[in-house]
């Protein structure tokens, strides 16, 4: 699981251009699994899923949409989803990012974490479920 401390957090979009490249081998921000959202003049705060052990998520699909994978990661069937984001407003953690169409659920990147190796100020931090 990824914890987010936005005290550390700089606003800096890495997480975002990390995410993209990672998935879709290019700065694609929009399509990141991870999204930055500016509160200027403060720090915003990073929207993404943080693959909590409630999977609140799954019990509020109405299409049963959200699966998990033999990894055991909560993951969407787009073919399923209806983008009534029910998921995410039932995610403890606030909202989930949107491709516009679909929520975005964290693959951890296959257990490498990309996003936070490269979060030069520390922000995000992988934690074991005790420590959440």
């Amino acid at each position: 699981m990824i914890k987010y401390i936005r005290k550390n957090c700089t606003g800096c979009h890495i997480c975002e251009v990390i995410c993209s490249m990672e998935h879709f081998g290019k700065i694609d921000t929009k399509s990141a699994l991870i999204s930055y959202r500016d509160d200027w003049p403060q720090i915003g705060t990073v929207e993404f899923c943080r693959q909590c052990p409630k999977r609140s998520c799954m019990g509020a699909c109405p299409e049963d949409a959200l699966y998990l994978t033999s990894e055991n990661l909560v993951a969407l069937d787009k073919e399923k989803c209806i983008y009534c984001l029910a998921c995410s407003d039932a995610c403890p953690f606030g909202s989930l990012p949107t491709d516009g169409k679909n929520p975005l659920y964290c693959d951890t990147c296959s257990g490498l974490y990309q996003c936070v190796k490269w979060c030069p100020a520390k922000a995000l931090k992988k934690v074991g479920e005790k420590n959440v």
